[in-house]
């Protein structure tokens, strides 16, 4: 591998129209300068499309509708040496990709790093407790023995994602980021730094309650735990969105 890796980022979105400008702004800001931006439309409404051609972007219109598809679009058209699937409403900070691309080179052995978030969307005291809440959340979780790979902050090797089959299209339940993730331990290691930090936004929380949210998350979270798959449906979930 070269000194400087190319990383594929990968921006799913559905009907994103409202944060996606934000979100592509950021990711172009980077300070890491090997790197393919790819924006899958998945089928939106309100012009997300149109919105993300404006940028200086990959984009690619994805019909079939659901997360799976779209992430899926956006892998066969990647090509650099690490790839990530990066929501289209999470803030990354400019050194955010740089970090990630030191992480792996500072850990030759690892096949994938991930790393923490806080929020952006709330007050600053509820952004704050976001990020230490989540952060000791993922400590926890790999104390535990499973790595809660998040999406919008879990990159891959790429010839290690192409080996393991990807996201499986036939696991249809949450999380499929963590379920990715459980395949991709089984061929090295997965190292983790919450020092790799980026902002999500709090709006699902908003929208449907702190209380039945967090629940949620905690059930599908604790029955992955046990090796058992959620009874959660993730298309469901991202439905509301």
């Amino acid at each position: 591998m070269s000194d400087s890796p190319k990383i594929s980022i990968v921006v799913p979105a559905y009907n994103e129209a409202e944060g996606i400008a934000k979100t592509l702004e950021g990711l172009l800001a980077q300070s890491y300068e090997n790197k393919q931006i790819i924006v899958v439309d998945n089928n939106s409404s309100d012009g997300t499309g149109d919105i993300a051609r404006k940028f200086d972007v990959q984009v690619f219109l994805e019909t079939e509708k659901g997360y799976i598809a779209a992430v899926n679009r956006g892998a066969k058209e990647a090509d650099g040496d690490f790839i990530t699937f990066c929501d289209a409403d999470t803030r990354y900070p400019v050194e955010w990709a740089e970090k990630v691309v030191k992480a792996f080179q500072k850990n030759p052995k690892s096949v994938a790093v991930y790393g923490g978030a806080d929020t952006y969307d709330s007050n600053a005291v509820s952004n704050w407790v976001n990020g230490f809440l989540y952060n000791n959340f993922l400590r926890l979780s790999r104390l535990l023995g499973l790595d809660n790979t998040s999406g919008f902050n879990f990159v891959m090797r790429r010839d290690t994602y192409l080996k393991v089959g990807g996201y499986d299209p036939k696991f249809k339940k949450m999380s499929p980021d963590i379920e990715l993730g459980t395949r991709i331990k089984k061929e090295g290691k997965i190292h983790f730094d919450t020092r790799i930090t980026v902002s999500s936004s709090f709006r699902r929380y908003q929208d449907d309650g702190v209380v039945d949210t967090q629940l949620m998350f905690l059930k599908s979270w604790w029955m992955m735990l046990r090796g058992k798959v959620p009874d959660v449906d993730y298309d469901t979930y991202n439905a509301s969105r």
